[in-house]
């Protein structure tokens, strides 16, 4: 038992103090362990224990290279060799789905898919609601500008034609004049669109909010 023990010592230990050579490490062979002591290597322990011969301690091979990455091998002639272990190869993911096609923006100046078809309108002024009228009205609603059409205006403004211009008036007083016959352009003031004119509501100084097919307009 002590032969197979001390021969264990000079196959498999590494001593931690200097380097070993040869002769040194054939000399412990009969020499006798004084101690064994656990071994921790980054707070995890290895299953086999440190021991001391000689006031040195040696590792044992196999358990401390297999924790730090290395394989470990026995040549009668050439003694123990570590070698750094291989990292495995990447090992192939599978391809994420293709996300699903969102929907088309709406592109500017669209004002077929800016436009709501409207069945009562609300003009409210100094935060009191002055008429409601219900009826066949509309509002598009493009680039961050808001239209509705002569038709819908008409229920609480008085509009006169007066070619190239529509006058639209409230209580007696000019409110705005928009041309007649203009093509839609970003920020315009009033357009032709599918026969109707279109005034921005910021000519009025009125703002819309749409719930369902009510359309509330208010003082900016």
């Amino acid at each position: 038992m002590k032969r197979y023990i001390t021969g264990g010592i000079a196959g498999f230990l590494i001593a931690t103090a200097a380097s070993a050579h040869a002769a040194d490490v054939v000399s412990l062979v009969g020499k006798t362990i004084q101690g064994a002591f656990p071994i921790q290597i980054d707070g995890k322990p290895l299953d086999a224990p440190a021991i001391v011969v000689d006031g040195t301690s040696y590792l044992p091979v196999r358990a401390f290279g297999e924790a730090t990455g290395y394989d470990v091998s026995f040549d009668a002639d050439l003694g123990i060799a570590l070698k750094k272990k291989e990292a495995p190869a990447p090992q192939p993911q599978p391809s994420p789905a293709a996300p699903a096609t969102p929907p088309a923006a709406q592109a500017p100046g669209d004002i077929k898919a800016g436009y709501k078809a409207i069945s009562t309108v609300i003009l409210s002024r100094d935060g009191e609601k002055l008429k409601k009228s219900s009826g066949k009205f509309d509002i598009i609603q493009v680039n961050g500008a808001q239209y509705v059409s002569l038709i819908t205006l008409s229920s609480f403004y008085t509009v006169s034609w007066r070619e190239p211009l529509v006058e639209l008036s409230l209580d007696g007083q000019t409110v705005t004049r928009v041309p007649t016959g203009t093509a839609y352009s970003k920020g315009s003031g009033a357009f032709t669109y599918d026969g109707a004119i279109y005034v921005n509501l910021s000519q009025l100084g009125l703002e819309a909010t749409v719930s369902g097919d009510t359309l509330v307009l208010t003082e900016q």
